[in-house]
C-alpha cells in the first residue's frame, strides 16, 4: 500500500477506538429477577356440625296400672321440664271443668281490676245458681279485689266469682251503671277472648263460676296451660296453697274461709305436705275434679283428675299419680 494512504487510515482507526472508549453505547434495560410465585392458599370450609338434639330419655316414663284410677280424664304435666308425663281420656276431648273455671276468672279479673280496689257487692249475687258453693258475702258489703280472689279460690265462692265478674265487666264496658246481667255478659265475652290469646284454643265458657252449660267446656291440654299461668301469678299463688284464712272486710265484717282442697289440710287423711294448690270442682256434668300442684324441677308437677264418680276418689288418684311421678327423672 502506498505509505501516503497508510497514515490517514491508522489515524481514523485510532480516533474511532477513542470515541468508543469515551462514549459507550447505552445499556439495555436491566432484566428484573424472576419473582417468586406466591403460593395459592385454598381454605377448606369447616364441616357443618350436625344439629344438637337431646338424647332420648334413658329412664322410661312410668304409667299407672290399668284400673287403678277412678277419674276418666287425667293429665300429669311437669312445667319445669315442659313435659306432659301422662294423659288419659284425650288431651283435646271437650270436658266440663266445674269450678276449675275460676282459675281463668281470677286471671282475667286481676288483669282488669287492681288488687286494692274496693268493690261493693251488688245484685249480681242473687243471680248465682241456688246450689252454688258460696263464700257468704252479702249485698252492700265492701271487699278489696284481693279478698274476693281469696274467697273465690279458697272457699270456691260463686258469689265472689259473680262480684268480681260484674265489677270487671262494668270497667271493660266503661259503664259503672251497667246492669248485673250486662256486666256479667261483658266479662264472660272478654274471658273467652283472653282464653284464645292465652292459647286455650279448645275452651269456651258461659259463666265465671263453672256451673254446667251447653257451651261451657275445656280440655286437658288447656287445663294444663291455665294451671301453669295461674301459678305464675303471685296473687293466685299466694291463696291457692292456704288451708284456711281469716279475713276482715273493708266494711268491717269478719269471716274465716276454708280451702275446699283436702290435700292442704293437715287433719285430712289425704293431706300432702308438698301440695301447693290448686283448685277443686264438682258439678253433675263434670263429676269430681281436682287440679293440684307440687314443686318439681324448678317448676311444678301439675296433676289434673276430672270426671270422677266419688268425692274422695280425686284425692286418691292425685296422690297415686304424685307418688308415681314425683321422683321421675328422664336421665339418671
Amino acid at each position: 500500500m502506498n505509505k501516503r494512504y497508510l497514515f490517514p487510515i491508522m489515524l481514523a482507526i485510532f480516533a474511532l477506538v477513542a470515541l468508543i472508549a469515551f462514549f459507550p453505547p447505552p445499556a439495555g434495560p436491566a432484566s428484573a429477577p424472576d419473582p417468586t410465585p406466591t403460593p395459592t392458599i385454598t381454605e377448606t370450609p369447616a364441616p357443618t356440625p350436625p344439629p344438637v338434639t337431646a338424647p332420648p330419655p334413658t329412664n322410661p316414663l312410668p304409667s299407672p296400672e290399668a284400673g287403678v284410677l277412678e277419674s276418666p280424664y287425667v293429665f300429669v304435666y311437669n312445667s319445669g321440664t315442659e313435659t306432659m308425663y301422662y294423659t288419659s281420656g284425650g288431651e283435646d276431648t271437650r270436658i266440663a271443668p266445674a269450678s276449675i273455671t275460676k282459675l281463668l276468672t281470677a286471671l282475667v279479673a286481676l288483669e282488669v281490676l287492681k288488687e286494692d280496689e274496693v268493690i261493693t257487692v251488688g245484685s249480681e249475687v242473687s243471680l248465682i245458681d241456688p246450689n252454688s258453693s258460696v263464700a257468704y258475702i252479702a249485698r252492700g258489703q265492701k271487699l278489696r279485689v284481693d279478698m274476693l280472689i281469696e274467697g273465690l279460690l279458697l272457699q270456691s265462692g260463686n258469689d265472689t266469682a259473680y262480684t268480681l265478674a260484674a265489677a270487671a265487666g262494668r270497667k271493660l264496658a266503661n259503664n259503672p251503671n251497667l246492669s248485673a246481667k250486662g256486666a256479667l255478659r261483658r266479662f264472660v265475652e272478654h274471658m273467652n277472648f283472653r282464653a284464645l290469646e292465652m292459647g286455650l284454643t279448645n275452651t269456651h265458657f258461659e259463666n265465671p263460676d263453672g256451673i254446667d252449660g251447653e257451651d261451657h267446656y275445656t280440655c286437658l291440654a288447656d287445663l294444663a296451660t291455665v294451671s301453669v299461668l295461674a301459678m305464675e301469678n303471685a296473687t293466685i299463688r299466694r291463696y291457692v296453697g292456704k288451708a284456711k284464712d281469716s279475713v276482715t272486710y273493708e266494711s268491717g265484717q269478719a269471716i274465716t274461709w276454708s280451702n275446699t282442697n283436702e290435700l292442704l289440710h293437715a287433719s285430712s287423711k289425704y293431706y300432702c305436705a308438698e301440695a301447693v294448690g290448686l283448685k277443686t270442682g264438682t258439678t253433675t256434668k263434670a263429676g269430681n275434679c281436682l287440679v293440684s300442684a307440687f314443686p318439681k324441677d324448678g317448676g311444678y308437677l301439675f296433676i289434673g283428675v276430672l270426671g270422677g264418680a266419688s268425692y274422695y276418689g280425686r284425692y286418691k288418684d292425685t296422690l297415686h299419680l304424685y307418688n308415681l311421678y314425683k321422683d321421675y327423672k328422664a336421665y339418671p
